[in-house]
């Protein structure tokens, strides 16, 4: 299990066939099918032939749980069965093939379903921060390259009884650009390799055309405008790796009450980042009946990215952080009253989270050359931070906003008060997340 062994006694003997993802980790073996395959009339034979060349695995063509599997061996959380089974990895290799059934050989994590079984239990003793270091507290993945355990923790996976209608990791993702996408290679790539006319709505209306047919009355929010778009609300960024927030992987639809109880942030508030969670429960209730949960004093009076820029884990502050440069919530919540915000978190004790900050402060109009080094010694970094909230005070910017829930008074000024009190109920448990 991970961090079983201390990393000074760690040792490794490899040897490397190839760098990179290479086509037999997709394809399985494939010795058989260059063998069959030199012989020239045998692949003229095969154009225009629907069969399957059994020599080889083609992932579209499997069912889909095997074909999201493909994916899940690398994209998965995931550990050995036993010892035994690590040992004999670590010396022949892992035994997994393109098309094999993933559970035969390894324990893939999924909290919601198995957090009680022996197999989990035993994980937790020999590492007890396992699931806090990759999933949110109910079980859900929180953590970038991981996306198959969200993907088999969602309804249109795990709840699809027809194949042709069971989402996988092929019903967004191409790993070769189809041949009619018009888009530059670059491009496409910069989509995470989502295939052409999956960018938008078009993963989701195959299946949900109902809602495709009338997209605003389902969503209460112009058809044209980041509030329509079935990922951002069924599909937030609640994952954090690279240093930026990644899509969730697991469809769900937004919930004041996963906030708090789990604190992961929902879809509403990670656009109206100037709302409370108190305004989010009220409209979710006057729009789609869902009622809403008992909240605190400060979560009905304090909008819910301040309670996570202050009182937040790191990962929480850095998914608040970069939010508050993603441009969609910028155009629904305003900017300039963040700058106070993304300030204190150029002082975090965590690498990352200053880096985050820095880069949406630098999507803030006059601070896009913000000179600041966020592994640079802490005097430098709190003079930068100084800096700016010095430029800050000065601007028109500092004065735009006088809302109590942003906990700013009538006249513009900052409530350091209240700010300090939050900041002192801060979760500050050590927190490893392992993207």
């Amino acid at each position: 299990p991970f961090g079983s062994v201390p990393i000074a006694e760690q040792t490794v003997d490899t040897a490397v066939a190839e760098l990179g993802i290479a086509c037999e980790s997709c394809h399985g073996p494939a010795e058989e099918h260059v063998r069959v395959n030199r012989n020239p009339l045998r692949r003229y034979a095969g154009y225009g032939d629907d069969d399957a060349d059994t020599t080889i695995v083609q992932p579209a063509r499997l069912d889909p749980a095997r074909s999201a599997e493909v994916c899940g061996q690398c994209h998965g959380i995931w550990t050995f069965r036993d010892a035994a089974d690590e040992r004999t990895a670590n010396a022949h290799g892992l035994p997994y093939r393109p098309g094999d059934v993933l559970r035969e050989t390894r324990f893939v994590a999924q909290p919601k379903v198995d957090g009680s079984s022996d197999q989990m239990r035993a994980l937790l003793a020999a590492d007890p921060e396992f699931v806090r270091g990759s999933f949110w507290a109910d079980g859900q993945v929180r953590v970038s390259g991981r996306e198959y355990n969200g993907l088999i923790d969602s309804p249109c996976f795990a709840d699809a009884a027809d194949p042709e209608r069971t989402m996988t990791c092929l019903s967004c993702h191409a790993m070769h650009q189809s041949a009619g996408d018009p888009r530059p290679t670059a491009a496409w790539a910069d989509t995470h390799q989502v295939d052409a006319g999956r960018e938008g709505d078009g993963g989701c209306a195959g299946c949900h055309a109902p809602i495709a047919a009338d997209v605003a009355a389902h969503t209460k929010h112009d058809v044209d405008s980041a509030g329509s778009r079935c990922y951002n609300c069924h599909m937030p960024y609640t994952s954090y790796g690279l240093l930026r927030a990644i899509r969730s992987h697991t469809v769900t639809s937004p919930s004041v009450q996963e906030s708090v109880e789990v604190g992961r942030p929902n879809a509403c508030n990670l656009c109206h980042l100037d709302r409370t969670l108190a305004w989010t429960g009220d409209w979710l209730r006057a729009w789609y009946g869902i009622r809403p949960p008992a909240l605190e004093v400060e979560e009905r009076a304090v909008a819910a990215s301040v309670l996570w820029v202050l009182r937040g884990d790191a990962g929480l502050r850095a998914l608040a952080a970069w939010h508050m440069g993603w441009e969609p919530a910028q155009e629904a919540s305003g900017s300039g009253w963040t700058v106070p915000y993304l300030g204190e978190l150029l002082g975090d004790p965590y690498d990352a989270v200053r880096y985050v900050a820095a880069q949406s402060l630098r999507s803030l109009p006059g601070l896009g050359n913000l000179d600041y080094d966020y592994v640079a010694p802490a005097a430098a970094r709190r003079e930068a931070a100084v800096d700016v909230l010095r430029a800050w005070r000065s601007s028109p910017a500092a004065t735009e906003r006088r809302d109590a829930r942003l906990l700013y008074a009538r006249d513009g000024s900052l409530d350091t008060a209240a700010m300090r009190r939050l900041f002192d109920t801060r979760d500050r448990r050590p927190l490893f997340l392992r993207e």
